[in-house]
C-alpha cells in the first residue's frame, strides 16, 4: 500500500518550492516518488523490518540524501527552463 497519493505528491513539492513546476516534471516526480515508496526508502520507520544491519541503515541513510538533493537540483533545472523560455519568446518577437 502506498504512502503517496496526488495531494501528498503536490504537498511534498511545495514544500520544496516545487509547487509551479511543469504537468510533466510532476508526473516525473510522482513517479520516483512511487518507485522510492515501493521499495519503502520514503518512510523513516519501517516495521516490516525486524532486522536491520547497520549497513542498510547507512545505505537508506544515504538514498535518502541523494533524494533530498535531487529535489535542490529539480528546483534548479525547473528555474532554468522557465528563464530560457523567457529568454526565447522574447527573441521571438525581435
Amino acid at each position: 500500500m502506498t504512502i503517496l497519493n496526488n495531494n501528498k505528491i503536490y504537498q511534498l513539492l511545495s514544500e520544496r518550492g516545487l509547487g509551479n513546476v511543469s504537468p510533466e516534471t510532476a508526473e516525473a516526480v510522482e513517479s520516483i516518488l512511487g518507485e522510492l515508496d515501493r521499495k519503502n526508502i520514503l518512510r523513516q520507520n519501517n516495521s516490516k523490518n525486524y532486522f536491520i544491519d547497520r549497513t542498510t541503515l547507512e545505505t537508506t541513510g544515504l538514498l535518502r540524501a541523494l533524494v533530498e538533493q535531487n529535489w535542490i537540483i529539480i528546483a534548479q533545472n525547473d528555474e532554468i527552463i522557465k528563464k530560457l523560455s523567457q529568454i526565447f519568446a522574447v527573441q521571438k518577437e525581435l
